[in-house]
């Protein structure tokens, strides 16, 4: 079994958040390699979750597992995320991952396939989000890609019936803290505004 390496932020407004891959962490590969982490995420989660009072789970450490990528059966992640979700009675899930770089876009939304509730949250998100320096940020919405991987949204919207997305942040936005936290502040605008 492996050490625990997430924490548990507790709060009172019935939304979920996330940050699996602060730090490195390994999917099943042959050469079982870490996949780099994704710095300032956890701060992310952690001060959305201060300004709104939502609930949030966070990386804490190097892991032996991708908790994004791994089966709820195998995946203690997953299971908090459940107990969390049935326990607290969770209306939201938005999972906080890194862009990779490279891309020519700022900040990119996830949702999962066939959840209606997900496509909307997507969509009130977005719009919330290229505020403040933020305005002008290019902000496409994908589809989460379906395959071998039970990401986190989609375990959450598929088996815990959870209007979900998954939300990547570019670096540059991730580390200059003007921007970090004008990402912080029109997030938590919109999660306040969310009609529970």
């Amino acid at each position: 079994m492996n050490p625990k390496t997430f924490k548990t932020i507790i709060g009172s407004k019935p939304i979920l958040l996330s940050a699996p891959h602060v730090y490195a962490h390994r999917r099943p590969r042959l050469s079982m390699a870490y996949k780099i982490g994704e710095p300032l995420t956890d701060i992310i989660v952690e001060e959305v979750c201060k300004k709104t009072k939502s609930f949030g789970v966070v990386l804490t450490d190097e892991s032996d597992m991708d908790y994004n990528y791994h089966k709820e059966k195998s995946n203690p992640y997953k299971k908090e995320i459940r107990e969390i979700v049935e326990k607290e009675n969770i209306k939201y899930f938005i999972d906080i991952h890194g862009l990779k770089d490279g891309n020519n876009y700022d900040i990119a939304i996830y949702y999962p396939s066939k959840f209606f509730n997900s496509i909307e949250l997507s969509k009130k998100v977005k719009e919330g989000l290229p505020k403040r320096v933020l305005r002008g940020s290019n902000i496409p919405i994908f589809r989460l890609p379906e395959g071998t991987q039970e990401s986190l949204a989609l375990f959450s919207a598929s088996e815990l019936r959870v209007p979900s997305i998954q939300i990547e942040v570019a670096r540059y936005i991730r580390e200059k803290k003007e921007l970090r936290d004008a990402f912080i502040q029109n997030l938590s605008e919109v999660l306040e505004n969310l009609v529970i």
